[in-house]
């Protein structure tokens, strides 16, 4: 494709397939783009992968002693969705706002009324970096997992005897003994067709990209076996001139350790990929060789680039981008899929959205007359007063009247305000049901930003739903955001 049908594509291009910017990025100053690869370069068939991890994990739930009435619990793809807390100490989840105030709150799988979430969380600020936060898919079937135990137990008291935090840590080494034993990966890699979504653009990007002269790695925390079976089963043979998936990348990382990849000091070791063995790697990287462990200060010096000479390409907020960007000051692009299936809905909600601010107008009208008339009475009634003490009763009687007028007027208008506010409040309901039925929308909470959203415009240069978006826009694409503007600036 030429830059000019390239341009002209664009100009086509449907909102989920865009690249989203929050701070400016050259392109043409990227010399190497590295890539992680579950969820960003491999695209899971979600439902299907949390279903099993929830299933296997269970089993060794009931293995370890758990009632075996455990065992009819079901996986609910549709309850949980990225960006959530979770309170380990209450069995709580909650959505929170970019300002730290938590706007929807769930004790298992039942809502909390507001009086209660107020007095548990925002009566006095909380300790967010205490409680779990859910940043990426693998973390959705756990905490499905947790939530339908949290029912179990309140409507099954004393038969597990353990308190939240607990059941949580039992959850996380049974999660951790699962991909360690194999039990889940196996049955992956025994039925790809089943769990992965093959991009058909996939390649082309890649290819796109080191036509432009950019050198590109992988850098996983997966290990060799399930990166290797994973990749060829995504990529081997779909061009060419790239007969594995190893001739995409210049440097193929596993076991990374991410986000102790950008900390910390190990070294790197040689994978023999003939025999899964590791040997230690000393002197230069090696072009189309796979290594293990390592870290981003080493590979900097190895490879030959620096800081934000590499673009690195990730799902995962805080373990791929936030410290990439924090510690090593690589640009950063986010994987965010559900604007995949969010995107069209919310354009779909662009009337309902503008009758939303159409009826925010109208209440700022009505509160700003209200705010008025209560200032009059104020005024009013001090007067009264001065004029009592003055001995001028018939200046008394007309404040009071026109008080009492007033008073009329203001009661009117408050009555109007809450109509308005139910009224709000039914169209932001109706707008958040229609792009989740629980929690409304990933990037908001109401009409607020997400803590999600906050993250996302903190740590991530651009953003996109998937990998092959690239390929919409030249490799030496400038880009530029927007607007950066404060409420004052508007």
């Amino acid at each position: 494709m030429t830059e000019p049908q390239a341009e002209k594509t664009r100009t086509k291009l449907e909102k989920w397939q865009r690249i989203f910017v929050n701070r400016s990025l050259n392109l043409a100053n990227i010399k190497s783009i590295g890539f992680d690869m579950d969820h960003t370069l491999a695209m899971y068939n979600r439902a299907a992968f949390e279903a099993l991890a929830f299933r296997i994990t269970l089993g060794k739930f009931i293995d370890a002693g758990y009632p075996a009435e455990l065992s009819r619990l079901e996986f609910k793809p549709d309850f949980l969705i990225r960006g959530l807390l979770v309170d380990m100490d209450r069995g709580n989840l909650l959505k929170v706002d970019g300002h730290k105030y938590v706007k929807i709150a769930f004790h298992g799988s039942h809502k909390l009324d507001k009086e209660t979430r107020s007095r548990l969380y925002n009566s006095e600020s909380f300790k967010a970096y205490e409680m779990l936060s859910v940043d990426t898919f693998f973390a959705l079937s756990e905490v499905q997992l947790f939530t339908e135990i949290v029912d179990y137990m309140e409507a099954n008291p004393g038969k597990i005897n353990k308190s939240y935090r607990e059941v949580y840590s039992d959850l996380r080494r049974f999660i951790d003994r699962s991909h360690a034993d194999g039990s889940i990966k196996s049955e992956v890699l025994r039925t790809p067709e089943k769990f992965f979504i093959r991009d058909k653009f996939l390649a082309t990007t890649l290819i796109r990209l080191i036509d432009s002269g950019k050198s590109l790695f992988l850098l996983t925390n997966s290990a060799w076996e399930y990166t290797n079976a994973v990749m060829s089963y995504l990529l081997d043979g779909v061009d060419q001139e790239f007969a594995s998936w190893r001739d995409y990348f210049d440097y193929s990382i596993v076991s990374s350790g991410k986000p102790g990849f950008f900390m910390g000091n190990h070294g790197f070791f040689e994978v023999v990929t003939e025999s899964s063995l590791l040997k230690v790697h000393d002197g230069v990287l090696a072009r189309g060789k796979v290594y293990h462990g390592g870290n981003a200060n080493l590979f900097q010096k190895l490879a030959g680039y620096r800081g934000d000479e590499i673009l690195y390409v990730g799902d995962h907020i805080y373990g791929d981008i936030a410290r990439s960007k924090g510690l090593v000051n690589w640009r950063t692009m986010l994987v965010v899929e559900e604007l995949d299936s969010e995107l069209p809905k919310l354009e779909s909600q662009r009337p309902l959205l503008d009758k939303i601010h159409d009826t925010l107008n109208s209440r700022e009208s009505f509160d700003e007359e209200l705010q008025l008339l209560r200032s009059k009475m104020a005024s009013n009634t001090r007067q009264a007063k001065m004029k009592l003490a003055e001995g001028n009763k018939a200046k008394v009687q007309h404040l009071q009247k026109e008080n009492e007028k007033i008073s009329e007027r203001a009661t009117t208008m408050e009555n109007e305000l809450a109509k308005l506010d139910a009224t709000i409040r039914g169209f932001i309901e109706e707008r958040e049901s229609k792009v989740h039925p629980v929690w409304g929308e990933l990037m908001k909470v109401g009409l607020e930003r997400s803590r999600f959203a906050d993250q996302v415009e903190s740590y991530a240069c651009i953003y996109s739903s998937r990998v092959s978006n690239l390929r919409f826009y030249s490799p030496y694409k400038r880009f530029m955001p927007f607007y950066d503007v404060l409420p004052h600036d508007l």
